[in-house]
């Protein structure tokens, strides 16, 4: 029997004494250097029981379209990742609802710190302005 990963998007008010997980997303970081999280439902787990944010490194892929000054993407994490079913489907035996929810106003798209460091740096300048590195001969 496949299993489908649900997850609900937050649009009413949480009931009282409900228990209910949210999955928050609030930006898209660009790196010059990134590496791919192995496993997403380990990364949200570890984030749910220490009660800190965490950050899924993945490939954006998929754009769908681009007008306005607006990018529309495919979620940008491994929703097949088996230990996210997992994951998901444990907490929900606890009795957990788990849910999304991303701003309504979209998210915002930033750069990272690497990018921005490699875009401050030498190299990073000469690749804006197409310059090629000079071999000085002395």
């Amino acid at each position: 029997m496949k299993q489908e990963l649900q997850l609900t998007e937050v649009t009413k008010p949480i009931k009282k004494g409900e228990k209910i997980i949210i999955l928050e997303l609030t930006d898209i970081q660009l790196h010059s250097n990134a590496r791919i999280s192995k496993s997403t439902g380990d990364v949200i787990d570890r984030s749910i029981k220490n009660n800190k944010p965490g950050r899924i490194f993945s490939p954006l892929k998929n754009q769908t379209s681009s007008t306005d000054n607006k990018m529309t993407f495919e979620i940008p994490f491994n929703m097949q990742d088996p230990s996210l079913h997992k994951m998901i489907a444990d907490y929900q035996k606890q009795g957990y609802r788990v849910m999304i929810k991303k701003p309504t106003s979209g998210l915002p798209i930033l750069l990272g710190k690497d990018a921005q460091e490699f875009m401050e740096s030498k190299n990073g300048k000469r690749i804006l302005r197409g310059i090629a590195k000079r071999k000085d001969k002395e």
